[in-house]
Protein backbone atom coordinates (compact mmCIF):
# COMPACT_ATOMS: atom_id res chain seq x y z
CA UNK A 1 0.00 0.00 0.00
CA UNK A 2 1.18 3.71 -0.93
CA UNK A 3 2.31 6.10 1.77
CA UNK A 4 2.56 9.14 -0.26
CA UNK A 5 -1.42 10.86 0.11
CA UNK A 6 -1.99 8.86 3.16
CA UNK A 7 -1.59 10.70 6.59
CA UNK A 8 0.33 8.59 8.78
CA UNK A 9 -1.34 7.74 11.51
CA UNK A 10 -4.11 6.45 9.38
CA UNK A 11 -1.21 4.63 7.20
CA UNK A 12 0.67 2.78 10.66
CA UNK A 13 -2.64 1.51 11.82
CA UNK A 14 -3.71 -0.07 8.44
CA UNK A 15 -0.62 -1.94 8.11
CA UNK A 16 -0.60 -2.70 11.61
CA UNK A 17 -3.77 -3.93 11.40
CA UNK A 18 -3.19 -5.90 8.35
CA UNK A 19 -0.35 -7.13 10.18
CA UNK A 20 -2.65 -8.52 12.77
CA UNK A 21 -5.83 -9.49 11.07
CA UNK A 22 -4.38 -11.22 8.09
CA UNK A 23 -0.82 -12.57 9.74
CA UNK A 24 -1.80 -13.07 12.83
CA UNK A 25 0.72 -11.07 14.21
CA UNK A 26 -0.24 -9.35 18.10
CA UNK A 27 -1.55 -6.04 18.19
CA UNK A 28 1.02 -4.61 20.23
CA UNK A 29 3.83 -5.98 18.48
CA UNK A 30 2.41 -4.92 14.80
CA UNK A 31 1.93 -1.48 15.61
CA UNK A 32 5.35 -1.30 17.67
CA UNK A 33 6.82 -2.55 14.50
CA UNK A 34 5.31 -0.45 11.73
CA UNK A 35 6.12 2.93 14.02
CA UNK A 36 9.66 2.14 14.07
CA UNK A 37 9.81 1.44 10.64
CA UNK A 38 7.93 4.69 9.31
CA UNK A 39 9.59 6.73 11.50
CA UNK A 40 6.45 7.58 12.97
CA UNK A 41 6.33 9.30 16.60
CA UNK A 42 4.15 12.11 18.87
CA UNK A 43 0.98 13.09 17.99
CA UNK A 44 0.87 10.79 14.97
CA UNK A 45 1.97 7.90 16.78
CA UNK A 46 -0.25 8.17 19.52
CA UNK A 47 -3.52 8.25 17.10
CA UNK A 48 -2.43 5.66 15.53
CA UNK A 49 -2.45 3.35 18.92
CA UNK A 50 -5.50 4.78 19.55
CA UNK A 51 -7.18 3.93 16.23
CA UNK A 52 -5.66 0.24 15.92
CA UNK A 53 -7.40 -0.33 19.49
CA UNK A 54 -10.42 1.90 19.35
CA UNK A 55 -11.01 -0.25 15.86
CA UNK A 56 -10.41 -3.43 17.47
CA UNK A 57 -12.70 -2.89 20.21
CA UNK A 58 -15.57 -1.53 17.86
CA UNK A 59 -14.80 -3.70 15.00
CA UNK A 60 -17.94 -5.51 15.06
CA UNK A 61 -20.17 -2.57 15.41
CA UNK A 62 -18.68 -0.89 12.57
CA UNK A 63 -18.90 -4.00 10.33
CA UNK A 64 -22.36 -3.65 10.93
CA UNK A 65 -22.91 -0.32 9.90
CA UNK A 66 -20.81 -1.26 6.72
CA UNK A 67 -22.98 -3.92 6.12
CA UNK A 68 -26.34 -2.06 6.86
CA UNK A 69 -25.28 0.65 4.22
CA UNK A 70 -23.46 -1.62 1.53
CA UNK A 71 -25.36 -4.01 -0.52
CA UNK A 72 -22.08 -6.05 -1.50
CA UNK A 73 -19.55 -5.45 1.71
CA UNK A 74 -18.22 -9.45 1.06
CA UNK A 75 -16.69 -7.89 -2.97
CA UNK A 76 -14.44 -4.86 -1.27
CA UNK A 77 -10.79 -6.19 -1.43
CA UNK A 78 -9.81 -6.81 2.32
CA UNK A 79 -7.73 -3.89 3.36
CA UNK A 80 -9.87 -1.48 1.60
CA UNK A 81 -13.06 -3.10 3.93
CA UNK A 82 -10.57 -2.09 6.86
CA UNK A 83 -10.03 1.05 5.44
CA UNK A 84 -13.81 2.18 5.13
CA UNK A 85 -14.34 0.24 9.11
CA UNK A 86 -11.55 2.41 10.11
CA UNK A 87 -13.11 5.43 8.53
CA UNK A 88 -16.37 4.74 10.16
CA UNK A 89 -14.65 3.91 13.65
CA UNK A 90 -13.01 7.45 13.32
CA UNK A 91 -16.44 8.86 12.76
CA UNK A 92 -18.36 7.31 15.50
CA UNK A 93 -15.70 7.49 18.31
CA UNK A 94 -13.16 10.65 17.41
CA UNK A 95 -15.41 13.75 17.91
CA UNK A 96 -12.11 15.54 17.80
CA UNK A 97 -11.28 14.92 14.06
CA UNK A 98 -13.39 16.82 11.52
CA UNK A 99 -15.31 15.27 9.06
CA UNK A 100 -13.39 16.76 5.79
CA UNK A 101 -10.49 14.96 7.11
CA UNK A 102 -12.20 11.91 7.14
CA UNK A 103 -13.55 12.10 4.51
CA UNK A 104 -10.11 13.22 2.70
CA UNK A 105 -7.90 10.15 3.51
CA UNK A 106 -10.22 7.57 2.59
CA UNK A 107 -11.06 8.82 -0.53
CA UNK A 108 -7.64 9.73 -1.87
CA UNK A 109 -6.37 6.12 -0.60
CA UNK A 110 -9.38 4.61 -2.25
CA UNK A 111 -8.60 5.97 -5.38
CA UNK A 112 -4.89 5.33 -5.22
CA UNK A 113 -5.25 1.82 -4.23
CA UNK A 114 -8.54 1.14 -6.12
CA UNK A 115 -9.70 3.16 -8.53
CA UNK A 116 -12.50 6.02 -9.09
CA UNK A 117 -15.38 3.05 -8.77
CA UNK A 118 -14.79 2.55 -5.42
CA UNK A 119 -13.82 5.86 -4.82
CA UNK A 120 -17.54 7.09 -5.24
CA UNK A 121 -18.56 4.02 -3.30
CA UNK A 122 -16.64 5.13 -0.39
CA UNK A 123 -17.69 8.64 -0.83
CA UNK A 124 -21.63 7.57 -1.03
CA UNK A 125 -21.03 5.77 2.23
CA UNK A 126 -19.25 8.11 4.40
CA UNK A 127 -21.62 10.45 3.87
CA UNK A 128 -24.69 8.03 5.52
CA UNK A 129 -22.07 7.49 8.09
CA UNK A 130 -22.19 11.01 9.02
CA UNK A 131 -25.91 11.53 7.99
CA UNK A 132 -27.14 8.76 10.52
CA UNK A 133 -24.00 9.66 13.19
CA UNK A 134 -26.23 10.12 15.95
CA UNK A 135 -28.31 6.91 15.35
CA UNK A 136 -25.53 4.80 14.71
CA UNK A 137 -24.33 5.77 18.65
CA UNK A 138 -27.51 4.68 20.26
CA UNK A 139 -28.15 0.95 20.75
CA UNK A 140 -31.69 1.12 19.44
CA UNK A 141 -30.02 1.11 15.65
CA UNK A 142 -28.48 -2.13 16.62
CA UNK A 143 -31.75 -3.50 18.10
CA UNK A 144 -33.77 -2.21 15.62
CA UNK A 145 -31.67 -3.95 12.65
CA UNK A 146 -30.11 -7.41 14.13
CA UNK A 147 -31.67 -10.26 13.48
CA UNK A 148 -32.24 -11.53 16.97
CA UNK A 149 -30.98 -10.50 20.96
CA UNK A 150 -27.31 -12.08 20.29
CA UNK A 151 -26.82 -10.63 16.81
CA UNK A 152 -27.72 -7.46 19.17
CA UNK A 153 -25.14 -8.24 21.46
CA UNK A 154 -22.47 -9.23 19.01
CA UNK A 155 -23.47 -6.03 16.82
CA UNK A 156 -23.66 -3.08 19.15
CA UNK A 157 -20.82 -4.71 21.92
CA UNK A 158 -18.75 -5.72 18.98
CA UNK A 159 -18.29 -9.22 19.92
CA UNK A 160 -18.01 -12.92 17.86
CA UNK A 161 -21.43 -14.82 18.05
CA UNK A 162 -19.63 -17.84 19.13
CA UNK A 163 -18.24 -15.81 22.84
CA UNK A 164 -21.85 -14.05 23.45
CA UNK A 165 -23.32 -17.95 22.98
CA UNK A 166 -20.58 -19.04 25.35
CA UNK A 167 -21.10 -16.42 27.78
CA UNK A 168 -25.17 -16.75 27.65
CA UNK A 169 -24.73 -20.47 28.31
CA UNK A 170 -22.25 -19.91 31.26
CA UNK A 171 -23.32 -17.24 33.16
CA UNK A 172 -27.04 -16.56 31.65
CA UNK A 173 -27.99 -13.78 29.38
CA UNK A 174 -28.03 -10.86 31.83
CA UNK A 175 -24.72 -11.17 32.83
CA UNK A 176 -23.41 -12.39 29.59
CA UNK A 177 -24.69 -8.61 28.56
CA UNK A 178 -22.54 -6.89 31.42
CA UNK A 179 -19.68 -9.10 30.04
CA UNK A 180 -19.92 -7.49 26.65
CA UNK A 181 -20.86 -4.05 27.67
CA UNK A 182 -17.45 -4.43 30.38
CA UNK A 183 -15.33 -5.47 27.80
CA UNK A 184 -15.79 -3.07 25.00
CA UNK A 185 -14.39 -0.21 27.13
CA UNK A 186 -10.80 0.27 27.17
CA UNK A 187 -9.06 -1.34 30.50
CA UNK A 188 -7.61 1.24 32.88
CA UNK A 189 -3.33 1.23 33.08
CA UNK A 190 -2.18 -0.83 36.14
CA UNK A 191 1.21 0.57 37.55
CA UNK A 192 3.69 -1.50 40.23
CA UNK A 193 6.04 0.72 42.23
CA UNK A 194 8.88 -0.73 42.21
CA UNK A 195 9.56 -1.46 46.35
CA UNK A 196 13.16 -1.59 45.71
CA UNK A 197 14.16 1.78 43.40
CA UNK A 198 15.36 4.81 45.50
CA UNK A 199 12.35 6.98 44.29
CA UNK A 200 9.89 5.09 45.36
CA UNK A 201 8.68 6.93 48.52
CA UNK A 202 8.68 9.84 46.30
CA UNK A 203 6.38 8.15 43.70
CA UNK A 204 3.70 6.98 46.25
CA UNK A 205 3.50 10.70 47.97
CA UNK A 206 2.98 12.13 44.44
CA UNK A 207 -0.21 10.14 43.92
CA UNK A 208 -1.40 9.96 47.49
CA UNK A 209 -1.02 14.23 47.09
CA UNK A 210 -3.21 13.95 44.53
CA UNK A 211 -5.61 10.96 45.02
CA UNK A 212 -8.59 13.26 46.28
CA UNK A 213 -8.90 14.69 43.02
CA UNK A 214 -8.31 11.06 41.28
CA UNK A 215 -12.09 9.43 41.46
CA UNK A 216 -10.53 6.97 38.51
CA UNK A 217 -7.96 6.22 40.84
CA UNK A 218 -7.78 2.44 42.22
CA UNK A 219 -5.37 1.58 44.74
CA UNK A 220 -4.59 -2.03 46.11
CA UNK A 221 -1.84 -1.37 47.72
CA UNK A 222 0.62 1.58 48.48
CA UNK A 223 2.88 0.02 45.27
CA UNK A 224 -0.22 -1.14 43.01
CA UNK A 225 -2.77 1.32 41.71
CA UNK A 226 -4.37 1.56 38.37
CA UNK A 227 -6.19 4.72 36.87
CA UNK A 228 -7.20 6.05 33.01
CA UNK A 229 -4.04 7.42 31.25
CA UNK A 230 -5.03 10.85 32.10
CA UNK A 231 -4.74 10.28 35.42
CA UNK A 232 -1.26 9.05 35.25
CA UNK A 233 -0.28 11.59 33.46
CA UNK A 234 -1.32 13.68 36.60
CA UNK A 235 -0.11 11.42 39.10
CA UNK A 236 3.40 10.39 37.81
CA UNK A 237 4.09 13.40 35.47
CA UNK A 238 7.69 11.96 34.37
CA UNK A 239 6.03 8.40 33.79
CA UNK A 240 7.88 7.44 31.04
CA UNK A 241 11.03 8.30 32.41
CA UNK A 242 10.36 6.41 35.48
CA UNK A 243 9.06 3.41 33.74
CA UNK A 244 13.00 3.45 32.18
CA UNK A 245 14.74 4.17 34.92
CA UNK A 246 12.79 1.20 36.79
CA UNK A 247 10.80 2.55 39.15
CA UNK A 248 7.37 1.85 37.78
CA UNK A 249 6.14 -1.27 35.71
CA UNK A 250 3.17 -1.52 33.73
CA UNK A 251 1.14 -4.22 34.75
CA UNK A 252 -2.91 -4.93 35.15
CA UNK A 253 -3.96 -4.26 38.28
CA UNK A 254 -6.65 -7.05 38.38
CA UNK A 255 -3.07 -9.30 37.55
CA UNK A 256 -1.25 -8.21 40.62
CA UNK A 257 -4.69 -8.47 42.86
CA UNK A 258 -5.02 -12.31 42.18
CA UNK A 259 -1.49 -13.26 43.00
CA UNK A 260 -2.20 -10.77 46.35
CA UNK A 261 -4.68 -12.63 46.83
CA UNK A 262 -3.40 -16.30 46.26
CA UNK A 263 -0.96 -15.07 49.04
CA UNK A 264 2.32 -14.31 46.60
CA UNK A 265 5.08 -13.01 48.68
CA UNK A 266 4.62 -16.21 51.16
CA UNK A 267 4.64 -18.66 49.10
CA UNK A 268 6.99 -21.66 49.65
CA UNK A 269 10.40 -21.72 47.49
CA UNK A 270 11.53 -22.72 45.76
CA UNK A 271 8.77 -21.31 43.51
CA UNK A 272 9.01 -22.43 39.75
CA UNK A 273 7.46 -19.68 37.17
CA UNK A 274 6.22 -21.87 34.15
CA UNK A 275 5.09 -19.94 31.76
CA UNK A 276 6.69 -16.68 32.63
CA UNK A 277 6.21 -14.93 29.81
CA UNK A 278 8.42 -11.58 29.80
CA UNK A 279 8.01 -11.83 33.38
CA UNK A 280 5.67 -9.32 34.80
CA UNK A 281 4.64 -12.02 37.66
CA UNK A 282 8.18 -13.15 38.52
CA UNK A 283 9.02 -9.56 38.77
CA UNK A 284 5.98 -9.09 41.24
CA UNK A 285 7.49 -12.15 43.18
CA UNK A 286 10.87 -10.85 43.58
CA UNK A 287 9.67 -7.22 44.24
CA UNK A 288 7.46 -8.46 47.19
CA UNK A 289 10.38 -10.22 48.75
CA UNK A 290 10.24 -13.92 47.32
CA UNK A 291 14.07 -14.98 46.90
CA UNK A 292 13.94 -18.03 45.38
CA UNK A 293 12.48 -17.87 41.84
CA UNK A 294 12.92 -19.55 38.98
CA UNK A 295 11.40 -18.96 35.62
CA UNK A 296 10.96 -20.34 31.70
CA UNK A 297 9.27 -19.53 28.93
CA UNK A 298 9.05 -21.77 25.27
CA UNK A 299 9.81 -18.63 23.93
CA UNK A 300 13.05 -17.47 23.52
CA UNK A 301 11.68 -13.99 22.48
CA UNK A 302 9.86 -13.62 25.75
CA UNK A 303 12.66 -15.00 28.01
CA UNK A 304 15.12 -12.61 26.33
CA UNK A 305 12.77 -10.26 27.21
CA UNK A 306 12.05 -11.30 30.83
CA UNK A 307 15.90 -10.82 31.41
CA UNK A 308 15.79 -7.16 30.15
CA UNK A 309 12.63 -6.62 32.82
CA UNK A 310 14.73 -8.14 35.70
CA UNK A 311 17.73 -5.51 34.43
CA UNK A 312 15.80 -2.78 34.74
CA UNK A 313 14.51 -2.90 37.91
CA UNK A 314 17.69 -3.52 39.37
CA UNK A 315 16.29 -7.14 40.22
CA UNK A 316 18.74 -9.78 41.40
CA UNK A 317 19.72 -12.45 38.86
CA UNK A 318 17.70 -15.37 38.60
CA UNK A 319 17.95 -18.85 36.58
CA UNK A 320 15.77 -18.26 33.59
CA UNK A 321 15.72 -20.85 31.13
CA UNK A 322 13.47 -21.42 27.53
CA UNK A 323 11.83 -24.73 28.33
CA UNK A 324 7.70 -25.93 28.26
CA UNK A 325 6.48 -26.60 31.20
CA UNK A 326 4.10 -29.64 30.10
CA UNK A 327 7.46 -31.82 29.09
CA UNK A 328 9.89 -31.69 31.69
CA UNK A 329 11.75 -30.27 34.88
CA UNK A 330 14.38 -27.71 34.13
CA UNK A 331 15.97 -27.83 37.78
CA UNK A 332 17.22 -30.53 39.51
CA UNK A 333 16.01 -29.34 43.29
CA UNK A 334 12.03 -29.62 43.15
CA UNK A 335 10.16 -26.83 43.61
CA UNK A 336 7.60 -26.14 46.45
CA UNK A 337 5.62 -23.91 44.77
CA UNK A 338 4.96 -23.49 40.94
CA UNK A 339 3.13 -21.13 39.53
CA UNK A 340 0.92 -22.00 36.21
CA UNK A 341 -0.20 -19.06 34.33
CA UNK A 342 -1.11 -21.16 31.97
CA UNK A 343 -1.94 -19.99 28.39
CA UNK A 344 -5.58 -19.65 27.99
CA UNK A 345 -8.16 -18.21 25.79
CA UNK A 346 -7.57 -14.76 27.06
CA UNK A 347 -11.20 -13.78 27.24
CA UNK A 348 -10.97 -11.96 30.35
CA UNK A 349 -8.64 -9.43 29.13
CA UNK A 350 -10.29 -8.44 25.65
CA UNK A 351 -10.14 -5.07 26.94
CA UNK A 352 -6.74 -4.92 27.10
CA UNK A 353 -6.30 -6.99 24.04
CA UNK A 354 -9.03 -6.28 21.94
CA UNK A 355 -7.46 -8.41 19.06
CA UNK A 356 -7.67 -11.40 20.56
CA UNK A 357 -11.48 -12.12 20.28
CA UNK A 358 -10.76 -11.64 16.42
CA UNK A 359 -8.08 -14.39 16.10
CA UNK A 360 -9.65 -16.83 18.55
CA UNK A 361 -12.12 -19.32 17.14
CA UNK A 362 -14.16 -21.97 19.05
CA UNK A 363 -11.50 -24.50 17.42
CA UNK A 364 -8.89 -23.04 19.54
CA UNK A 365 -10.08 -24.07 23.13
CA UNK A 366 -9.53 -28.39 23.12
CA UNK A 367 -5.49 -27.61 22.46
CA UNK A 368 -5.59 -25.18 25.05
CA UNK A 369 -7.58 -27.71 27.53
CA UNK A 370 -5.09 -30.27 26.47
CA UNK A 371 -2.45 -27.98 27.27
CA UNK A 372 -3.43 -26.93 30.92
CA UNK A 373 -4.23 -30.51 31.27
CA UNK A 374 -0.59 -31.29 30.83
CA UNK A 375 1.14 -28.48 32.52
CA UNK A 376 -1.22 -29.49 35.74
CA UNK A 377 -0.20 -33.35 36.05
CA UNK A 378 3.36 -32.84 35.18
CA UNK A 379 3.18 -29.93 37.85
CA UNK A 380 1.99 -32.81 40.49
CA UNK A 381 4.61 -34.82 39.02
CA UNK A 382 7.66 -32.62 40.02
CA UNK A 383 5.96 -31.08 43.16
CA UNK A 384 7.87 -32.00 46.34
CA UNK A 385 5.33 -33.28 48.93
CA UNK A 386 3.82 -30.14 51.02
CA UNK A 387 4.07 -27.87 48.08
CA UNK A 388 1.46 -26.35 46.28
CA UNK A 389 -0.05 -25.37 42.54
CA UNK A 390 -1.16 -21.83 42.03
CA UNK A 391 -3.67 -22.18 38.73
CA UNK A 392 -4.12 -18.84 36.98
CA UNK A 393 -5.87 -18.03 33.23
CA UNK A 394 -7.31 -14.83 32.54
CA UNK A 395 -10.04 -15.85 30.67
CA UNK A 396 -13.93 -16.52 30.98
CA UNK A 397 -14.54 -20.12 29.96
CA UNK A 398 -15.65 -22.18 32.88
CA UNK A 399 -14.10 -25.42 31.06
CA UNK A 400 -10.75 -23.66 31.02
CA UNK A 401 -11.24 -22.79 35.15
CA UNK A 402 -13.37 -24.89 37.46
CA UNK A 403 -13.60 -27.89 35.00
CA UNK A 404 -9.78 -27.84 34.36
CA UNK A 405 -9.50 -28.37 38.32
CA UNK A 406 -12.26 -30.32 38.96
CA UNK A 407 -10.57 -33.15 36.27
CA UNK A 408 -7.45 -32.43 37.56
CA UNK A 409 -9.05 -33.06 41.59
CA UNK A 410 -10.41 -36.41 39.58
CA UNK A 411 -7.13 -37.71 39.04
CA UNK A 412 -4.93 -36.34 41.97
CA UNK A 413 -7.21 -37.26 44.77
CA UNK A 414 -3.96 -36.28 47.30
CA UNK A 415 -4.49 -32.20 45.89
CA UNK A 416 -6.67 -30.36 47.94
CA UNK A 417 -7.72 -26.45 47.15
CA UNK A 418 -6.62 -23.91 50.06
CA UNK A 419 -7.30 -20.47 48.35
CA UNK A 420 -9.53 -19.64 45.17
CA UNK A 421 -10.24 -16.16 43.85
CA UNK A 422 -12.23 -14.69 40.67
CA UNK A 423 -12.76 -11.26 39.53
CA UNK A 424 -16.40 -10.25 40.42
CA UNK A 425 -18.68 -9.60 37.70
CA UNK A 426 -19.16 -5.76 38.02
CA UNK A 427 -19.78 -2.79 36.74
CA UNK A 428 -16.75 -1.45 37.15
CA UNK A 429 -14.59 -4.62 36.17
CA UNK A 430 -13.09 -3.94 32.94
CA UNK A 431 -10.48 -7.58 33.55
CA UNK A 432 -11.01 -10.71 34.94
CA UNK A 433 -8.84 -13.47 36.28
CA UNK A 434 -9.40 -16.43 38.03
CA UNK A 435 -6.92 -18.90 40.04
CA UNK A 436 -6.49 -21.46 43.12
CA UNK A 437 -3.95 -22.81 45.16
CA UNK A 438 -3.60 -26.47 44.78
CA UNK A 439 -1.88 -27.97 47.98
CA UNK A 440 -0.15 -32.04 47.43
CA UNK A 441 -0.48 -33.76 50.63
Amino acid sequence: MAASRTPPARFVALQALQQTLQQGNDLQFALDFQLRRLHVSGKDANLATELCYGYLRNKGRVAFCLEHFLQKPGKLPPLCRTAFELATYETLFLERIPEFATRSWLANLVRQQWGSGLTRLATAYMTNIFKNKAALNASEFYQKNASDARAFLSAFYSLPLWIVDLWTEAYGPETAQRLAAAQIHPAPLGLRINPLHAGKDELVRQYVALEAESADLEILDSLSVSCSRETARRLFPELSADIKAGAISRQSLESQRILKELGAGSWGEPIWDVCAGRGGKTCYLLERGQKQVRASDPNPFRVHGLSRELERLGLPPIPVVVARGDVRLPWQKKPATILLDVPCSGLGVLSRKSDIKWKRTPKDIPPLIALQDQLLRQSAEVLRPGGRIVYITCTLNPAENQARIDHFLGEHPGFSITKRYETQINDSAREFFWGVVLEKG
